[in-house]
């Protein structure tokens, strides 16, 4: 393995995204597959390709994550970064949250203010029947 020791949590993280999106890709081929017909049990067959998928997927996650150089010197480099990053305190994150979620409801209600509005204009207006 090159490198090592150094970069682990982005190795680990970036093999289970791939792991995630191979897993669904295995899925997604196994459903498209089950409804195909080539006189074969289709259960054999959309299972085989979906679990031949991941199976081939996973060992080219593994040369991605764990062997190329320029890849793995760029998750090491990124996870040097990610500890030199000034992350903000649990009180600023809460305030920020609650400051986002009050901002986020108050457009909420403009929203559904200027559209009951502009519904009763258009109907006052007979542009729009009241029961749609």
């Amino acid at each position: 393995m090159y490198k090592l020791g150094q970069g682990y949590w982005t190795r680990v993280i970036s093999a289970t995204a791939g792991g995630v999106i191979a897993l669904l890709g295995g899925w997604w081929l196994h459903d498209i597959f089950e409804t195909i017909d080539w006189g074969i049990n289709p259960i054999f067959l959309s299972w085989g390709i979906g679990g031949l998928f991941v199976a081939l997927c996973c060992p080219a996650i593994y040369f991605w994550t764990a062997r190329t150089v320029k890849t793995v010197d760029f998750l090491v480099a990124t996870e040097s970064e990610m500890k030199k990053v000034s992350w903000p305190t649990r009180r600023e994150v809460s305030g920020s949250t609650v400051i986002v979620i009050f901002t986020s409801m108050l457009i909420a209600l403009f929203c559904f203010f200027f559209d009951q509005v502009f519904f009763l204009l258009f109907v006052q207006l007979r542009v729009l029947n009241p029961g749609t």
